[in-house]
């Protein structure tokens, strides 16, 4: 059996955290309100294209609007701001942190926005630590797509046996392991620690 030699992750609630209900509940005191925008902004198409990188931020709110005109306010101000609510998830950067003086190879797998994604890079000097960055946007593909796996399997010269994937969606996880990657299914800091001792001892 191959030693596992490159830790994968994923971004969102993973590495960053995103919590949306939590934004909006922060710019309306309303909760109706609240589940029509998640409903409308963060689970709806445009967020997905937006994953995709087939259209930008101002073009996903001018088609919410368009299609939500009693929320064009709340929709504008939502698209404002919602950038830094991707905090760090602090103990997990330490894990990362922790991997790469321990000389594993790290890599990101992740659907993410091409704006946001381009903000917490600048933001955050951890990104520097990565060995090789896919990201949906650069390649219209999203997981769990069977072609972002190959994406990332290809340009980062991986062998599936060596690597390790963690991430908060079983779906993305199953993708992963159609190509022979172990996963992770992250769910906190402590579980993550846990298992990752297991697989990587």
């Amino acid at each position: 059996m191959r030693r596992i030699q490159n830790v994968i992750f994923d971004l969102g609630n993973v590495l960053v955290k995103f919590r949306p209900d939590e934004y909006l509940l922060s710019l309306f005191d309303d909760a109706e309100l609240v589940d029509r925008l998640h409903r409308a902004v963060f689970s709806g198409p445009e967020w997905f294209m937006l994953d995709r990188g087939v259209i930008t931020q101002e073009q996903a709110v001018e088609r919410l609007i368009k299609q939500h005109p009693d929320l064009a306010s709340e929709i504008t101000l939502t698209f404002a701001d919602w950038f830094n609510i991707l905090k760090p998830i602090s103990p997990n950067v330490e894990v990362v942190r922790s991997l790469k003086s321990s000389g594993y190879n790290l890599y990101v797998l992740s659907n993410f926005h091409k704006a946001a994604f381009e903000f917490i890079c600048e933001k955050y000097d951890w990104f520097s630590l990565f060995d090789g960055l896919v990201i949906s946007y650069q390649h219209q593909v999203l997981k769990p797509e069977p072609a972002i796996y190959q994406i990332l399997l290809a340009s980062c010269a991986l062998i599936p046996e060596e690597c390790v994937f963690i991430d908060d969606s079983l779906a993305n996880l199953a993708g992963a392991s159609e190509f022979g990657i172990k996963g992770i299914h992250y769910q906190s800091p402590d579980q993550l620690r846990l298992e990752l001792n297991y697989i990587l001892k």
